[in-house]
């Protein structure tokens, strides 16, 4: 399995903290600032969310004259 080096910490983030997990022994990352615990699955999951993409096609509301 991959390592991640550096990660900002997911929750701390929203609180405009910009903390780098720390990886433990056993694979998991914790942050020192608020010691949320993820694993690298999670942190996948996390990260797809953020790679989504929307789009809006406004073909309702085109009249045709």
């Amino acid at each position: 399995m991959a390592k991640i080096d550096k990660v900002l910490c997911p929750f701390c983030i929203f609180t405009s903290k910009y903390i780098n997990l720390t990886i433990t022994d056993e694979g998991f990352y914790i942050c020192p600032g608020c010691n949320a615990t993820f694993s690298y699955e999670e942190l996948m999951q996390l990260y797809s969310f953020t790679q989504f993409t929307y789009e809006l096609k406004d073909s309702k509301f085109n009249r045709s004259i």
